[in-house]
């Protein structure tokens, strides 16, 4: 730490948290990474969706001297908090390319001579001269990244002028650096590091976890059950916020709408190919509670702040838990009870799966397929959701969910309960996990199905030993076991853009005779 960095009491701290904010202490995480950003550490903070990650760079950008900065992905994004800042009696703008030659001086002017406290950017901003040479007439003590995660080439967001955040920073040399995103997972964490060129950065992952949010998952056997199944969410649900719902494709939000508009319901629908003043009039209604329901693409949601939503619904299997988890985190940002559902097909597999095939990049598909498929588990699984969540994020709170999160459909209403398998079932159980064994994560789920069931069909080999051995048993059992065995953690997942089952240490001392089998079951 440069010997020239100020210090900041907890007085001082709280006191702005209060004056600015409104705010008598901290939700779990900020105070932390507040205290990093503060003390000259280079920070990476994960914070979820609607859990205040903002306000942790907002709040040490009024407590420094000079003007900070916050590079931010969108312009709507950036409009949003700068009108909030500016709210508060913090003095903000932001520079885009939407402002005309008047309204971009009159921000450089202020700018330059000092009177704002935050000045937001977009990435590109970055490598022009003129903004360059402004930089060397400004104090600029502290750079925060937000969205930071689009700085990851192979994420599910990636932006190439991320890239030059590296450079810009090594060129600026700021005391204070600190990296914001709501979708990180552990091994995305430590490249999100190197690429913005931080050194052993201090990393906060905390408050993933919403009670108040009550996660539900169905699958749907038709388009037409899980239309009806819509409905009747809309039409019972709490409040008078819209619901809102997001689905694959633009065909599937257009089709939504004019079902739920048929039913008697006001439904709009957004998405990307939308005239623009349409788009402006179905937000706009969303927005003031002239709708029943707004049904959407993943191209609707970002830096929209709606805090009451009661009703959240997935329309479709989401891409990603990192796709999931933003989206759901728009639901009850208010702290009271929300609804959470998805409702999903089979078929919605192989629609992401078209999706992310048309990719040109074959690094960018394997890291989606992974992404997609880990998404798709958790659907087909009847474990905790909310632990699957912070499992995936890595969120040192899962430990306390082991007995169940009461936010969740298999929690509050389990269909299954974990017991020691004997007689047939466990025969079963031991003959696929002996299959898989011979196989040595060759082939995938469905394959191993249909070896064990003796199928003759293209492509099935009938030279492994156990080819026929549970002819009798129905593929939606042996398609359950598996699932189980892989949530039991006997079976494990090998591969990305094309998984495959491979026997994990529990599974072989399973065949061994060292351990029980025990399975979440039918009740």
């Amino acid at each position: 730490m440069s010997a020239t960095t100020p210090t900041y009491g907890r007085q001082q701290v709280y006191g702005y948290l209060k004056r600015y904010f409104g705010f008598d202490d901290f939700r779990l995480g900020q105070a932390d990474v507040i205290r990093s950003v503060l003390g000259g550490r280079e920070a990476i903070a994960v914070l979820p969706t609607g859990g205040g990650k903002s306000l942790c760079y907002q709040l040490p950008a009024i407590l420094m001297p000079g003007t900070s900065l916050v590079i931010s992905p969108l312009i709507a994004l950036m409009r949003d908090q700068v009108m909030a800042l500016r709210q508060r009696g913090i003095p903000a703008a932001s520079i885009d390319s939407t402002q005309d030659y008047a309204e971009r001086e009159a921000v450089e002017q202020a700018f330059v001579e000092g009177k704002l406290k935050l000045l937001y950017v977009s990435p590109e901003r970055l490598a022009t001269q003129r903004f360059l040479d402004m930089l060397n007439l400004v104090e600029v003590p502290f750079v925060a990244v937000d969205e930071a995660h689009c700085v990851l080439r192979w994420g599910h967001e990636f932006r190439e002028a991320y890239l030059g955040i590296r450079p810009f920073l090594e060129h600026l040399k700021p005391r204070h650096v600190g990296a914001f995103t709501a979708t990180a997972t552990p091994q995305l964490r430590s490249e999100l590091a190197e690429t913005l060129g931080l050194e052993d950065p201090d990393v906060y992952v905390r408050g993933f976890f919403r009670p108040n949010l009550n996660l539900e998952q169905e699958k749907m056997d038709s388009e037409d059950a899980r239309h009806k199944k819509l409905l009747e969410l809309v039409a019972n649900r709490e409040g008078d916020a819209p619901a809102l719902i997001y689905a694959a494709t633009r065909q599937a939000t257009e089709d939504a709408a004019a079902m739920l508009c048929r039913a008697g319901l006001n439904a709009s629908y957004y998405h990307g190919g939308c005239d623009p003043e349409y788009r402006t009039q179905a937000q706009d209604e969303f927005v003031n509670d002239e709708l029943d329901a707004l049904v959407a693409t993943n191209a609707f949601g970002m830096g929209i702040d709606k805090p009451d939503l009661r009703l959240l619904v997935h329309l479709s299997l989401p891409r990603s838990f990192e796709d999931y988890y933003q989206e759901v985190g728009r639901a009850g940002r208010d702290g009271l009870d929300s609804q959470v559902a998805t409702l999903w097909r089979g078929a919605d597999y192989r629609t992401q799966s078209f999706l992310i095939d048309q990719q040109p990049d074959s690094r960018y598909r394997e890291a989606a397929m992974r992404r997609l498929n880990r998404m798709y588990d958790a659907l087909r699984s009847t474990h905790c959701m909310w632990k699957r969540i912070l499992e995936y994020f890595g969120d040192p709170d899962v430990a306390e969910l082991d007995r169940g999160c009461n936010a969740c459909a298999s929690c509050v209403s389990p269909t299954r309960e974990i017991r020691v398998l004997d007689g047939v079932e466990l025969e079963q159980c031991k003959a696929l996990l002996t299959c898989v064994q011979q196989l040595d994560g060759r082939f995938g789920r469905t394959r191993i199905v249909k070896i064990l069931k003796g199928s003759k069909a293209k492509g099935v080999p009938d030279w492994p030993d156990s080819y026929g051995a549970l002819a009798k048993v129905r593929v939606a059992q042996l398609e359950s076991f598996a699932q189980e065995l892989l949530d039991g953690g006997y079976l494990e997942v090998a591969g990305s853009e094309y998984p495959t089952l491979g026997i994990a240490a529990r599974g072989r001392a399973a065949l061994e005779g060292a351990e029980e089998i025990a399975l979440a079951m039918p009740t």
